[in-house]
C-alpha cells in the first residue's frame, strides 16, 4: 500500500494514520468526501463489499476529532441507511497501518449485521462492540459452533429465517417490543406470536436474562459464522 500511497501523493513522513473501514461505502463517494472537507487520505475496496480510507493528518490535529467529522457527514448525506464507520487507534508509524486496517475490519464486521438497531457512535471503535467482537474472534472455535448450533437448533433445523431475524432484532434492542415491532413493521399482537413461536422452537423462556443471554451469544456465534 505504501507505494499506491506515495504515487498517489499521500504523505507519509511524520505523520498520524487513521484507519477506517466503510461497510457498503462507494469508493467516488468516498473520495469526493475527504477532498471537500480537506483531509488527505486514501480510498482503497476491500473484500465482501468494505471499503478502506485511510487518513494521513499532521501530527499537531486530533486525528480523533476529525475523524468523527468524517464519518458524521458521511452518515448524514447516507440517510436513513447510516452507513458503519469502523475505526482503529490512530497509528503514529506507517509500518503499523496494515495491523490497523485489520482491526477496524474485525469492528466493522462485528456490527455488520445489527447496525441498524444498535445505538451506534459515528465512529464505531473495539471498544464498542464488546462481545460481538469478542464472538467475532472465536467464531471458529468448535466448541463456539457446536454451542451455537445446539442452542439455535429449533429454528436453524426448519431454516426459519423470518424468526431469526425478529430473535435477533428482538436481542439486539435490549428485548425492546416496541422498537422490534417496529423495525419490523408489524402489530405489537403479531410480534407476541412470533416471539411465543421462537421460544417454543427453541425451549426457552425470553423473560429469563439467563436464558435470553445464552441465546443472544449463540446468535451471535451464528452469525459470525455466516460471514
Amino acid at each position: 500500500m505504501l507505494p499506491r500511497a506515495r504515487a498517489a501523493g499521500l504523505p507519509v513522513n511524520r505523520r498520524t494514520f487513521v484507519p477506517l473501514v466503510v461497510r457498503d461505502g462507494d469508493t467516488a463517494r468516498l473520495d469526493r468526501l475527504l477532498r471537500l472537507l480537506g483531509l488527505p487520505g486514501l480510498v482503497a475496496e476491500l473484500a465482501d463489499g468494505a471499503t478502506a480510507v485511510l487518513l494521513s493528518l499532521p501530527r499537531d490535529q486530533d486525528a480523533d476529532a476529525l475523524a468523527a467529522h468524517f464519518a458524521t457527514r458521511l452518515r448524514t448525506e447516507s440517510g436513513p441507511a447510516r452507513t458503519v464507520v469502523a475505526a482503529a487507534d490512530p497509528r503514529a508509524a506507517w509500518d503499523d497501518v496494515p495491523a490497523g486496517l485489520r482491526e477496524a475490519q474485525h469492528v466493522a464486521d462485528a456490527v455488520a449485521d445489527s447496525s441498524a438497531v444498535l445505538d451506534l457512535p459515528p465512529v464505531v471503535r473495539l471498544k464498542d462492540v464488546h462481545l460481538r467482537g469478542l464472538i467475532r474472534l472465536l467464531r471458529d472455535d468448535p466448541h463456539v459452533q457446536s454451542f451455537a448450533e445446539r442452542e439455535l437448533d429449533g429454528l436453524l433445523c426448519e431454516a426459519e429465517e423470518d424468526l431469526l431475524s425478529v430473535l435477533r432484532t428482538y436481542l439486539a434492542t435490549g428485548r425492546n417490543k416496541s422498537r422490534t415491532a417496529q423495525l419490523h413493521h408489524v402489530s405489537r399482537p403479531a410480534l407476541y406470536r412470533r416471539l411465543e413461536a421462537i421460544q417454543v422452537r427453541l425451549g426457552v423462556d425470553l423473560d429469563d436474562f439467563e436464558q435470553a443471554a445464552s441465546v443472544h451469544i449463540a446468535l451471535l456465534a451464528h452469525d459470525a459464522q455466516q460471514q
